[in-house]
């Protein structure tokens, strides 16, 4: 008894931490990062040079890489050097550079030649490319433009980041919750209880029938709520 009581708390335990507990941390740290200055934003992009796996970590990178573009267009450097310039820390935007330097306009070279990126990253960029052609045909200052995409992109990964912080405590007591029934049946059996025989006659069955019927029906209704509160 005394083992199965240990086994059981550490069961409790383990379901009531959270999977990963650095991401509480890393999620702070990515925050920070966020607030540094765009100097050294561009430094950490350039040292990340787009061999990531994460999709968040490529989201911050395509995010970096569209901020550091803004800036260098800002700055008066044209189209081609801004992507060359990107394109000497990073090998997957050297397509973009060189359909650019033959004379492509730089928001469809952007959006056809993203292919050597991830999906994620190829994803901003591509929003990036869409607000490139559109302030050039109608004569907005792209560099303006597409910081204020950047700012958006940022803004909506601090959101999610937001959400994933705000929904980790009841994740953990959805977790504790469902295996809440399993740790009845060892308490009782630690107190002299006989499951199976209570479970044997009619009653016991409909009971476990009933049981599970508003376990499952529980199960759904906290996983609607979850994605409910997501959104």
């Amino acid at each position: 008894m005394i083992v199965l009581t240990a086994v059981l708390i550490a069961v409790g335990i383990l379901l009531a931490a959270p999977p990963d507990p650095g991401a509480r941390l890393r999620e702070l740290l990515h925050r920070a990062e966020d607030g540094e200055p765009v100097p050294k934003r561009m430094r950490a992009f350039f040292r990340r040079g787009g061999h990531t796996t994460d999709d968040q970590a490529e989201r911050l990178w395509a995010i970096a890489a569209v901020e550091n573009c803004a800036h260098l267009l800002k700055v008066g450097m044209t189209p081609q050097a801004v992507m060359t310039t990107l394109s000497r820390h990073n090998d997957a935007l050297a397509p973009i550079s060189r359909a650019i330097s033959l004379g492509e306009e730089p928001g469809r070279a952007i959006a056809t030649r993203s292919s050597a990126l991830s999906e994620t990253a190829a994803h901003v960029l591509s929003g990036m490319a869409a607000v490139w052609t559109v302030s050039e045909r109608s004569g907005a200052p792209a560099a303006e433009m597409i910081l204020r995409y950047a700012a958006a992109q940022r803004d909506a990964l601090d959101a999610e980041r937001e959400r994933r912080i705000a929904m980790a405590g009841p994740r953990s007591t959805v977790r504790v919750l469902s295996w809440l029934p399993l740790i009845g049946v060892g308490l009782g059996l630690l107190i002299g209880v006989r499951p199976l025989e209570l479970i044997s006659g009619l009653p016991g069955q409909l009971s476990i029938g009933a049981g599970l019927l508003l376990y499952g029906a529980g199960r759904w209704w906290m996983r609607t709520m979850m994605l409910r509160a997501q959104r």
